[in-house]
């Protein structure tokens, strides 16, 4: 297909976008983890989003930076050197919390420690220790997935490509129009929600709209014009059915945002994304989506023992200790340690799962950062 799978340039964009999503989960958990006026807690709700634009963006980064010659071997261990230290350290941290403060049973955590709580339905394993982790197990299947579908879809047309990202968005559709649980519990949110097999229909979008970008498609949408559909649509999507705005009711707006934003850097156009404040936040959003849980937590529990503070006080405190926390552990744990077991003793250009390139991977030519 159209570009060299070899040289591709940063899109440092996508980056920056992922500070926005991180931010969203992070509001929404800030709503329902304390009392808190229902105003905000309805424009919060659909905070979840979040989780599915990581899931596209995912599979877009890594194929948009994918390499004919790499080997899955090679590719595994990349994604574990990224992955595996950090969410380690807050399985540990996370898990402990959640032994003291929820009570839990040290044998409801052992799947997450080898990130399979996702395939477990039962709410107690899965949401287990730091809850968010079940997204991470989502993301090692896919990881496992990607060699053999990245093939496909470089051996594939563009027509070709284009019908695997409709199919995918058909079951995208589908599932929750089958299952449509009446409540945020039970095997058939399960299924919808962090069932990794029915997850990974969104991380084939992400993949399949990179590779049709990848040949040579353009698409000079304004970012300004898809993130505010994408933002509208977030919030429009309260009024539906909760298991309709977990997934499908973003699915297209996220496409356009993710099509546009990779077109603008592309294209050598800054959008507010590529701001370089906004991109280090980015690099720094894999860590603080890790933390950000059980920082909140402890604030509102600290808070409401001594200081009781409003809901927005506590919420924006846990915003700064979160922010804080996640900028020490990328940049003296999550860094150095990824450095280490990488193998080849670089790092790439940027940690932010793989949308900027890596000088390993993508050699000395690759395009400077715009």
């Amino acid at each position: 297909m159209g570009e060299s799978l070899n040289r591709m340039p940063r899109l440092d964009s996508l980056t920056g976008l992922r500070a926005f999503a991180a931010l969203a989960v992070f509001l929404h958990h800030a709503t329902a983890y304390q009392e808190s006026p229902d105003w905000a807690g309805f424009i919060t709700n659909a905070g979840d989003d979040g989780v599915s634009f990581f899931f596209m963006l995912s599979g877009f980064v890594l194929a948009w930076n994918g390499r004919a010659t790499d080997t899955p071997g090679q590719f595994y261990r990349r994604r574990a050197a990224r992955i595996l230290p950090l969410y380690w350290i807050a399985w540990i941290v996370g898990g402990a919390y959640a032994i003291v403060a929820d009570h839990q049973r040290f044998s409801s955590l052992v799947p997450s420690v080898v990130l399979l709580q996702s395939w477990f339905p039962q709410k107690d394993i899965h949401f287990a220790g730091n809850s968010v982790g079940w997204s991470l197990s989502a993301e090692m299947f896919f990881y496992l997935m990607f060699p053999a579908v990245f093939v496909l879809l470089r051996r594939l047309s563009v027509r070709g490509t284009v019908i695997v990202a409709v199919v995918a968005l058909f079951f995208i559709f589908a599932i929750p129009l089958t299952l449509h649980p009446t409540e945020a519990a039970g095997i058939r949110y399960w299924l919808i929600y962090l069932f990794p097999v029915t997850r990974f229909f969104e991380f084939v979008v992400g993949m399949s709209l990179a590779m049709i970008l990848r040949s040579g498609v353009r698409f000079p949408v304004p970012v300004a014009a898809t993130a505010t559909f994408a933002l509208a649509v977030s919030i429009a999507s309260n009024w539906l059915p909760r298991y309709w705005l977990l997934v499908a009711a973003t699915a297209i707006p996220f496409v356009l945002l993710l099509a546009s934003a990779a077109d603008a850097d592309r294209a050598g156009k800054r959008s507010i994304f590529a701001w370089k404040p906004i991109v280090k936040l980015g690099e720094w959003s894999f860590a603080f989506y890790l933390v950000h849980l059980v920082v909140l937590r402890v604030v509102i529990a600290v808070t409401n023992r001594t200081v009781p503070m409003p809901w927005w006080a506590t919420s924006a405190l846990g915003l700064v200790i979160g922010v804080a926390v996640a900028a020490v552990l990328c940049e003296y744990v999550e860094k150095p340690l990824e450095k280490r077991l990488r193998g080849d003793g670089r790092l790439p250009v940027s940690l932010d799962d793989g949308s900027t390139a890596s000088r390993t991977e993508f050699g000395a030519q690759e395009q400077p950062s715009r």
